[in-house]
């Protein structure tokens, strides 16, 4: 570790957290979904509702995602609920049903496919115009267009539709509407220009009859079917849904754009008895506009760790490298002290994305609608010898150090 770490990390003042505490998070970040491990420590917290918070900000904050087993896909842990199931919970309560009359449900209807595009179907305050493929002699699909700005009347789940962390979700369940209710369609591509950088997913009717193991018109006619087989034995699913985006993603690199297909098997680099995924070779700068930005969303910093080429996380930036230093914005959407730790719980928009903790009561200083400035360092992971960076407030956390905000906060 280089001296300018250890020296930032000798200046933070003792540790604080309770040993237990500590341990249980510690546990959380470098473990892969152990249920049995779960069981075993989780009665030992005061309050099962502040360490699902505290675990599930390390989870998804800090992206320290490790595997446990050669070749699976690093998964976050968290005790009793997992990240997505928020966003599973909205998708369910969109209403899909007798939105038009069965005999308007054909390709080629612009208005009942304009309908759920513009108006029903997660990615509505995005839609930017569709295409139709409605020549007989060729496979009969449709093209959706969506287009993500920071200029949208979107809120909540609804702004982040296609964030990384909810995009496979959003891209199964709009497919497997499309192929429920409209009955001559072979394809559905959905083209996205994500702040300046696109995203195109086609998938096909017999690929999504192939992930339910039936003909999903099935659904169109019976409420329980649709909810006990696309909501609950499938969205709820995070490694289904995570296999079948990558096998998505695979055959979209093969038929569409063959110089893209990241050819090389998946590598790790084990250390000390863990293992750490190699970013592909896809793992590049963005193309957003201007390069680096001047402040970041939280969605955008973690999106930095996001290899398009594997599909999941890894624990390299793409836009920066190690020592660099990232300017992070966000609005405060709750607050809430717990006395008996001494800690503050601040909640970023969206809730089930971004949670970090501080010490001491922070109650009176801040409140819900205030605009945080931070400041992070990305440094080693394990040491200079590799690749692999995560923040300093993550190495501080690790390390069961105190979290003072003010190491990290530059401005309101």
């Amino acid at each position: 570790m280089s001296k300018e770490l250890d020296k930032k990390l000798q200046t933070l003042p003792k540790p604080k957290l309770r040993e237990e505490t500590k341990n249980v998070l510690h546990q959380s970040i470098m473990e892969n979904n152990e249920e049995e491990t779960r069981v075993e420590w989780l009665p030992k917290v005061r309050s099962a509702a502040l360490l699902t918070v505290s675990v599930l900000a390390i989870a998804l904050f800090s992206f320290i995602l490790f595997t446990g087993n050669e070749g699976e896909a690093p998964r976050s842990s968290a005790p009793e609920e997992k990240y997505y199931e928020n966003y599973v919970s909205y998708l369910d309560s969109i209403e899909v049903h007798d939105q038009i009359d069965a005999d308007r449900a054909f390709i080629g209807n612009n208005g009942a496919l304009g309908k759920y595009h513009g108006q029903v179907l997660p990615g509505k305050y995005y839609a930017n115009g569709m295409e139709l493929q409605t020549n007989e002699e060729l496979p009969m699909g449709i093209h959706m267009h969506y287009k993500v700005t920071e200029d949208t009347s979107a809120k909540g789940f609804d702004k982040e539709v296609f964030h990384v962390t909810n995009l496979p979700w959003t891209i199964i369940f709009n497919a497997t509407t499309y192929f429920t209710f409209f009955t001559n369609g072979d394809y559905v591509t959905f083209d996205i220009d994500y702040y300046g950088e696109k995203r195109e997913y086609t998938l096909t009717r017999q690929q999504i009859d192939e992930l339910y193991g039936r003909d999903v018109k099935e659904f169109a006619d019976n409420k329980d079917l649709w909810k006990e087989e696309v909501m609950e034995k499938t969205l709820q699913n995070e490694e289904k849904v995570q296999d079948f985006m990558e096998k998505i993603r695979v055959s979209n690199a093969l038929s569409n754009d063959p110089e893209q297909v990241v050819t090389s098997s998946k590598e790790y680099v084990e250390v000390n008895g863990k293992k750490y995924l190699v970013p592909s070779d896809m793992h590049t700068p963005s193309i957003k506009a201007g390069g680096k930005e001047d402040f970041y969303s939280f969605s955008d910093m973690l999106y930095e760790f996001y290899d398009k080429g594997w599909g999941e996380q890894v624990q390299v930036a793409r836009n920066f490298e190690m020592w660099e230093t990232i300017k992070v914005s966000g609005e405060l959407q709750s607050i809430e002290y717990d006395g008996t730790s001494n800690q503050t719980t601040f909640t970023f928009a969206p809730q089930q994305s971004h949670i970090m903790i501080f010490d001491g009561n922070l109650s009176d200083e801040y409140q819900a609608g205030d605009t945080l400035l931070f400041e992070f360092q990305f440094v080693p992971l394990i040491d200079e010898s590799y690749e692999f960076v995560h923040l300093d407030y993550d190495s501080a956390l690790l390390s069961g150090e105190e979290l003072e905000i003010n190491d990290y906060l530059i401005g309101e």
